[in-house]
C-alpha cells in the first residue's frame, strides 16, 4: 500500500458496495420506470439496454466511491506550506499598527494606453476601509470627491453637480478610479500594506520573468485567487495581482519608492492597472501617519 493512502476495511468496503449497488438499483428502477415494460421477453434475458444501463451506473457510482483515497503531502510539498504560511504571517504585521493617514500628491489616469487626466488628490483614510479621495484640477478646481464611511459609499462630481450614495457593501472604486479596486484594498495598500485574501492554499515559486519570488494564493479547486510578487530575499513586496471569478486579473498594484514615515515603509508611487489599458498612478508628496481622524470626516452630504 502507498504511503499517504486512506484504507478502507473489508467490512466497510463491503458495506459500502452494497450501498452503491443499492443505489444503482433504485436509480435503475426509476431510469426504467417511466418507460413502458417489454410485453415479450426475448428468449428469457433482460433487454440490453438494461444491462448497458447497469454498467453505466456501477461505473459512476464506484468512480465517486474511489475518491475516498487522499494523497498526503510530499515533504518538499510540506516544506513550501510552511514557507508560505510564515510569508503570509509576516506580510500580515507590516504595518499593522499604522491605523490612520492623510496624503497629499498627483493622480494620473490612462485610458488605452494613453493619459487621460492629471489631478491633485488629497486624502484621508481609516482603518479598515474608511476612506476620502478629492481630486482637483491644476488650476485647483475641485473635480470629484469620493468616500466610503464604512456604511456608505458617496460619490460627487463637482463639474456635472451629481452626487451618488449606495450602501458600501463589498464595495470597489470602479466608479472613481475606472478600476474595481475594493476599498478595503485601497485602504491597506496607501498604509504600505498587501491585502491578502482568504484562500485554501497557498506556495512559493520562483520568478519565472524576472529575479524574485511570487507568493501565490489559490481557491479550494485550485484557481488562483491572488499573486504576491517579491524581491530576491522576499523581503519587499514589488507588486500584488488580484484575480476575479473566472480568473481573469481584476487589477494590479505595483510598489515603488519605498519611503520611512515615522518608522513605517510606505511606497511614494504606486502604479494600479488592470491589463485591458486602464490604469492610474498615485505620486505621493506629502504623508502623514497616524494622525487623528473624525468618523465624520468620511461622511459627504449632496451639494445644497
Amino acid at each position: 500500500m502507498k504511503s499517504g493512502s486512506a484504507i478502507i476495511p473489508f467490512g466497510g468496503l463491503v458495506r459500502l458496495t452494497t450501498v452503491c449497488g443499492e443505489a444503482v438499483k433504485n436509480g435503475i428502477s426509476r431510469f426504467t420506470g417511466d418507460f413502458p415494460r417489454p410485453s415479450v421477453r426475448l428468449s428469457g434475458k433482460r433487454p440490453v439496454f438494461l444491462r448497458w444501463s447497469v454498467l453505466f451506473f456501477c461505473f459512476l457510482f464506484f468512480s465517486g466511491c474511489a475518491g475516498f483515497t487522499e494523497r498526503a503531502p510530499s515533504k518538499k510539498e510540506r516544506s513550501d506550506l510552511f514557507e508560505a504560511g510564515q510569508l503570509i504571517s509576516i506580510l500580515k504585521e507590516k504595518n499593522s499598527n499604522l491605523k490612520t493617514y492623510k496624503g497629499k500628491g498627483k493622480v494620473t489616469f490612462w485610458k488605452k494606453n494613453k493619459k487621460d487626466l492629471i489631478a491633485g488628490a488629497a486624502w484621508v483614510g481609516s482603518d479598515p476601509d474608511r476612506l476620502r479621495f478629492a481630486l482637483r484640477s491644476v488650476t485647483g478646481q475641485p473635480l470629484i470627491s469620493f468616500s466610503n464611511d464604512g456604511k456608505w459609499l458617496y460619490l460627487l462630481s463637482h463639474t456635472q453637480d451629481q452626487f451618488y450614495k449606495k450602501r458600501s457593501t463589498d464595495s470597489n472604486l470602479k466608479r472613481f478610479t475606472t478600476i474595481p479596486i475594493k476599498s478595503v484594498d485601497m485602504v491597506s495598500i496607501l498604509a504600505g500594506r498587501v491585502p491578502v485574501y482568504k484562500h485554501k492554499y497557498a506556495t512559493v515559486i520562483k520568478n519565472s520573468s524576472d529575479d524574485g519570488y511570487v507568493l501565490v494564493l489559490k481557491k479550494r479547486w485550485g484557481n488562483i485567487l491572488e499573486k504576491i510578487y517579491l524581491d530576491e530575499n522576499k523581503e519587499n513586496v514589488r507588486k500584488v495581482e488580484l484575480f476575479g471569478q473566472n480568473g481573469v486579473l481584476a487589477y494590479r498594484a505595483e510598489f515603488s519608492e519605498m519611503r520611512d514615515v515615522e518608522g513605517y515603509q510606505i511606497p511614494f508611487r504606486l502604479f494600479f492597472s488592470n491589463g485591458a489599458g486602464l490604469a492610474f498612478q498615485l505620486d505621493i508628496d506629502r504623508y502623514w501617519a497616524d494622525v487623528s481622524v473624525s468618523p465624520s470626516v468620511f461622511e459627504m452630504a449632496p451639494p445644497e
